[in-house]
């Protein structure tokens, strides 16, 4: 027995995963016992889009069209997806819509280009390849709407049980058959599903429901006017107490809303986004109402009732729904409905005018510990009063909006709002002494840059406030305080306290390009998505 007979193919894998694409592809080729840790890294995504058509990486869209002598030799070439960890195959069920010369080179142009599609279906759902599958996407063209082709789509459907590994399925604008939802609800290990705007084929018929029910944990499901209408079947057919979170879009139908109003409860739903336009403040207590189990809470939509029409009898008392609710994120005119919930700790509000924000509080909120918020506009006495009525606060981020004109001298108007602001941020009154973290960005809408003026950059060195100072006093006012992030047009501060050393840094008339990478990396470190010892710079 050889050495490499001798490892084994869970140590194989691990050693595969550090290498890039085209290497692990030729490892593929190389010997027969390589071939299965390997697939397990080639073949973990099947996509079935024309995404692929405007990366650069995709220099010759041919080789994504692998024809039928080379399904059963090996893996086709494709555009690699990095951020999948898998490999990508391009299956393209779409022919309407779709330009000439991109039909030309899919393919689609008559028989042998459905043929080439279904020899791919068939080298991916092959007994040797499918089980490696964890993740499929079916998505429209980029380049406007395109029907998929009945009989590429009713194939998928019907090769969808062969993938017995698949732990995700993301479907878009597409269409479900009988045998496809039946084989979705057989597979064991599917955890998330993604329906948005599909319908059903044939369009004449519905799917018989009997029997069938969905176990995945992560439902989104986004439907609506401009969407197909798959008679709201995912939401009709899954397990309500297997589901963990739950995405719900009905933009215009109502339909969806119906069918969470008046159905059963979903009792072990933790985190719900919903967005249900001209539903009724009735109507959306019920809604709410089902989800008992909630502690994350997102609402979205063009309007969301707050208040009860004169027609309108309660039948849900506020105080009685979201009990746990830990977390809200949405506009800010419902946030008087979860104000005095006390498992409440964090607030995350959209962009909204700042009165409309304060608004909102009607006393003291003591249990509220985190506040990110958009408003337009900003001032002292504002902000003592939000800091007034959440004394307990640990985060503080505060994004201002102020719109300003193409002229240099509103902007010179504008940028002394925010200078002065900030120069006096220290003796804001009722600043709470839990405080950990403060962050405060001032965008100026209406221009990119100060480079766009002609007489060039315009910076007032003399202006700009003295951070150092400003830190200096809110740390004796804030004991706690450890980070501080503080940018305006072409200006930024930030320093952060560690265990082992302060990191500090002031950049004067930044690009806007880089304050825009700046602030993409402060948001992850905000919500947690970097490490104490990453750095923001």
């Amino acid at each position: 027995m050889s050495a490499h007979d001798r490892v084994p193919n869970e140590l194989w894998l691990e050693i595969f995963k550090l290498l890039p694409r085209d290497a692990l592809k030729a490892v593929y080729s190389t010997a027969r016992q390589f071939t299965t840790p390997s697939r397990a890294l080639l073949f973990t995504h099947l996509r079935r889009s024309s995404e692929w058509v405007n990366d650069p990486s995709a220099n010759d869209v041919n080789h994504c069209l692998p024809t039928a002598a080379n399904v059963h030799r090996g893996p086709p070439v494709a555009a690699s997806d990095s951020s999948s960890g898998g490999y990508i195959t391009l299956f393209y069920p779409y022919d309407c819509d779709v330009p000439l010369a991109l039909r030309d080179h899919l393919g689609l142009t008559g028989s042998d280009g459905v043929q080439s599609a279904l020899d791919r279906l068939a080298f991916w759902s092959s007994d040797e390849i499918a089980p490696f599958v964890r993740e499929c996407t079916v998505a429209p063209p980029r380049q406007g709407y395109a029907e998929p082709l009945p009989i590429l789509m009713t194939s998928f459907m019907d090769a969808l049980g062969k993938f017995t590994g698949l732990q995700k399925l993301s479907a878009h604008l597409s269409k479900l058959t009988q045998a496809g939802v039946a084989h979705l609800c057989r597979i064991p290990l599917l955890t998330e599903i993604v329906i948005e705007g599909c319908g059903i084929i044939p369009a004449d018929t519905t799917i018989d429901t009997t029997n069938l029910e969905l176990r995945t944990e992560k439902l989104v499901y986004r439907n609506g006017a401009l969407f197909y209408d798959d008679r709201n079947l995912c939401l009709t057919i899954v397990h309500h107490g297997h589901l963990r979170e739950l995405e719900v879009t009905d933009n215009g139908t109502g339909a969806a809303s119906n069918t969470l109003a008046h159905g059963d409860a979903f009792p072990n739903v933790y985190k719900l986004t919903i967005a249900m336009n001209f539903s009724t403040m009735t109507q959306n207590l019920l809604i709410l109402s089902k989800f008992p189990a909630v502690c994350e809470l997102q609402l979205s939509g063009w309007e969301f009732q707050v208040k009860y029409e004169s027609s309108e009898e309660p039948t849900v008392n506020v105080s009685d729904v979201l009990p746990l609710l830990r977390e809200y994120r949405g506009p800010c005119t419902p946030l008087h409905l979860f104000l005095s919930k006390s498992t409440l700790a964090r607030l995350v509000i959209d962009a909204c005018p700042l009165e409309d924000f304060i608004f909102q509080f009607g006393g003291t909120y003591g249990h509220i510990t985190a506040l990110d918020a958009t408003v337009y506009d900003l001032n002292q006495g504002a902000l003592s009063t939000i800091c007034s009525c959440l004394p307990a606060l640990i985060d503080l981020r505060i994004k201002v909006l102020n719109q300003i004109e193409f002229e240099e001298d509103d902007f010179r108007d504008s940028n002394s709002v925010a200078t002065d602001f900030f120069s006096t941020l220290a003796n804001t009154l009722g600043l709470p002494s839990t405080l950990q973290r403060l962050a405060i960005s001032w965008d100026f809408i209406g221009f990119d840059s100060l480079d766009d003026y002609d007489e060039g950059p315009v910076a007032w060195p003399e202006a700009i406030p003295d951070f150092v100072t400003i830190r200096d006093t809110l740390k004796e006012r804030c004991p706690p305080l450890r980070t501080l992030w503080f940018d305006w047009q072409d200006f930024m501060f930030k320093w952060r306290q560690l265990l082992d050393r302060d990191e500090m840094e002031q950049k004067n008339e930044i690009e806007a390009a880089e304050i825009e990478d700046l602030r993409a990396k402060f948001e992850d470190f905000w919500e947690g998505r970097l490490g104490v010892s990453n750095s923001i710079s």
